[in-house]
């Protein structure tokens, strides 16, 4: 059936309209449940509802939302943000409130964070990312085990790959035996990636032709052995020891500076025969041993001696007779040779004063002095004993040819004590200064029928017991300014007085002591003189430091004539006139400057001299008459006779308002001047009076 022919049946199946009929439908009534009530909202309206609150509410988020923008680097880093974060551009659109971020790429490591979104504006965030450390492969051209270094520092490598290496700017080393150091700068990327470096190793040794007459000889380079001679070696660079060793020669050692690829041949290294090994003993043992006048050592020993030559040994040891024997030895033989030494002794004879002392050598009592002693010739140790009395000690070697002596002259302890205590001391800034034990009696003044005497010259009896050092010449003005750097003696009428080794003069008292006290403080000693405010308050007699002398001492030194016992009346004698070169006095020289002048004496200059220029006085002192007068430690005062009472080394009176001045100058030509009994006084500088020092020891 075609189409049409269908529809036109459908149509002829269509009833009537006016044949339709309307069937009444069944009606129920809606019942409501017991105890509900009816539905008043319909889905449609709940859907609309919501829709509305949810708009509200993202209207409400949209004002409230501020932009959060993290800048990332690299650009294309994942960035996750905790808590409700909407996507917006290139940030996220969020709440203000406290937030926990998460940044990644690949190939960098993870960063976290924590920031906070204000209600005021945007926010934006920079993070960058720390590239992973990368991988370095580095393969070699030949290939060969190698050392990596980055920046100097080794790294772990297996089979040329170092791992974990910080991206950035690296120098690459790499280290081989035997070949020179390969070196690169490259930028590690990192990014967990692997960067391959090729190197091209160069060979860091050079050829070297060695040979050896007589050839055969053992090579041997560092300890390791290369081979026979002759022979071509690969050498390291560098300054190498080359060493050929052949059996009954001498191993020879030859220095060999390589550089690497310049080969080279060595001249041929001769040998030469080695030595034979001789096995000496002595007896007694320890006898020195010379090989043809060569000091060798002592028995026993091993000797090596140069073959196919003679030898003359010599065996000699302290007590004992010499043995020469003479030897010819094959090389590379080995021999024994023993020597009897004899034993060679001499007479020694020791005295003492006192006698009967007890000898002791070499540590045992041996007997007692004067008589002699049989001992071996070699070296002993001498000590001779007595009760009360420091030992004497001596070492002696005696002889088989003749008879030695001892004397020993022992001393007491106090003895031996001054011994060791030096006659002659120089203090720190040059002044010598000589030791004195007096322990004499004299009078001090001199006698009112003394022509020129002073009413001040009052006779006095002085007992001199302390010991005491004293200056040998007076201070001059080098050593003075080592104190007072400024200080100028000054000059009289344009003659200078200021020269350096003039005695320093224009200081008064207290300049002196100062000085004094400044020396010993510097010289570790205690200062005598107690200083306050610029004033001496007194002075500690107990003290070993260094002071002016005292009267007593000045008048013995300069009047003490030790080969006569008695005390001088002048610096030269006890005689006018003024004997040639005793001292520098108002002469000539010196008529433009003082009115009274010695016509017939002349000193050879018109002030001060320098120190030491004329002869010493009969103790070794010089110029304790003329030059410059001299301060002493003693204030002044005039008694008013002789005392029968005996002072015991005086220092002088402590009060008073001058001091005691002793000794002749430039200045003085008169008798009374001259005479070393003459005293003046004074508080004030002068620019004829100085100083020099003096020290008590005890």
């Amino acid at each position: 059936m075609t189409a049409k022919e269908a529809v036109s049946a459908r149509s002829d199946e269509r009833p009537e309209r006016h044949s339709v009929v309307i069937q009444p439908a069944d009606f129920s009534p809606l019942h409501e449940e017991a105890g509900g009530r009816r539905l008043l909202l319909s889905p449609r309206l709940l859907a609309v509802t919501g829709a509305l609150l949810l708009g509200i509410l993202m209207l409400v988020y949209l004002l409230l939302a501020r932009s959060l923008i993290i800048e990332t680097q690299p650009a294309d880093a994942n960035v996750r943000i905790s808590g409700l974060a909407l996507p917006l551009g290139d940030g996220h659109l969020v709440l203000p409130g406290h937030y926990r971020y998460t940044v990644s790429a690949s190939g960098y490591l993870p960063k976290s964070g924590e920031l906070e979104v204000t209600g005021e504006g945007h926010s934006r965030h920079a993070v960058t990312l720390e590239r992973l450390p990368g991988h370095l492969q580095v393969v070699t051209d030949p290939p060969v085990a190698v050392r990596i270094l980055i920046d100097g520092e080794e790294i772990p490598s297996e089979e040329g790959l170092a791992r974990n290496i910080a991206a950035g700017h690296k120098r690459i080393t790499v280290l081989t035996d035997r070949y020179l150091p390969f070196t690169r700068e490259i930028e590690v990327e990192g990014l967990d990636n692997t960067q391959r470096i090729e190197a091209k190793l160069r060979p860091a040794w050079a050829k070297v032709q060695i040979s050896s007459n007589p050839p055969g000889a053992t090579i041997t380079v560092e300890g390791q052995v290369l081979g026979k001679t002759p022979l071509t070696a690969e050498l390291i660079q560098g300054d190498r020891i080359v060493e050929l060793s052949l059996w009954q020669y001498k191993t020879e050692a030859v220095p060999v500076a390589v550089t690497a690829g310049v080969d080279q041949r060595l001249a041929p290294v001769d040998l030469y025969a080695a030595d034979g090994l001789l096995r000496l003993t002595s007896i007694p043992s320890g006898a020195s041993v010379t090989v043809n006048g060569e000091f060798r050592g002592q028995t026993p020993m091993d000797l090596e001696l140069t073959s196919g030559t003679r030898h003359q040994l010599r065996f000699f040891k302290d007590g004992y007779a010499p043995v020469v024997r003479t030897i010819d030895i094959s090389a590379s033989a080995e021999r024994d040779m023993s020597v009897d030494l004899t034993a060679v002794f001499g007479e020694v004879r020791i005295t003492s004063n006192p006698d009967n002392a007890q000898v002791f050598i070499d540590g045992k009592l041996a007997g007692n002095t004067g008589r002699s002693f049989t001992l071996p010739a070699r070296s002993h140790n001498i000590v001779v004993r007595k009760d009360g009395y420091e030992a004497y000690r001596t070492t002696i070697v005696p002889s088989a040819k003749l008879q030695q002596s001892i004397r020993a002259v022992l001393l007491t302890a106090e003895q031996a004590r001054w011994s060791r205590i030096p006659a002659e001391i120089t203090n720190s800034v040059g002044g010598r200064l000589k030791l004195f034990h007096p322990n004499a009696q004299f009078t001090m003044g001199s006698s009112r029928r003394e022509q020129g005497r002073r009413a001040n010259e009052v006779l006095r009896n002085i007992s001199l017991t302390r010991p005491f050092y004293i200056g040998t010449t007076e201070v001059t003005n080098r050593e003075y300014r080592r104190f007072k750097r400024m200080h100028s003696s000054s000059h009289v009428n344009g003659v200078s007085l200021d020269n350096d080794t003039l005695p320093v003069v224009n200081v008064g008292w207290v300049d002196a002591a100062s000085y004094c006290n400044w020396l010993s403080e510097r010289e570790g000693l205690k200062p005598v003189y107690q200083i306050s405010a610029g004033r001496v308050t007194g002075f500690d007699i107990s003290a070993n430091g260094y002071r002016m002398p005292t009267e007593a001492e000045w008048a013995w030194a300069a009047r003490y004539d030790d080969s006569s016992g008695s005390m001088r009346k002048f610096p030269w004698g006890n005689n006018l006139p003024v004997r040639e070169n005793s001292g520098n006095y108002a002469d000539s020289n010196a008529a433009q400057l003082v009115p009274a002048v010695l016509r017939t004496y002349s000193d050879r200059y018109a002030a001060t001299a320098p120190v030491g220029s004329y002869a010493a006085n009969a103790i070794g002192i010089h110029d304790f008459g003329g030059n410059v007068s001299e301060w002493v430690n003693d204030l002044y005062t005039i008694g008013t006779g002789l005392s029968t009472r005996r002072e015991e080394n005086p220092v002088g009176p402590q009060d008073g308002d001058y001091h005691v001045i002793r000794g002749s100058s430039w200045r003085h030509a008169g008798l009374t001047e001259l005479r070393l009994s003459y005293r003046d006084y004074g508080a004030e500088p002068r620019d004829d009076v100085g100083f020099r020092l003096a020290r008590w020891v005890d």
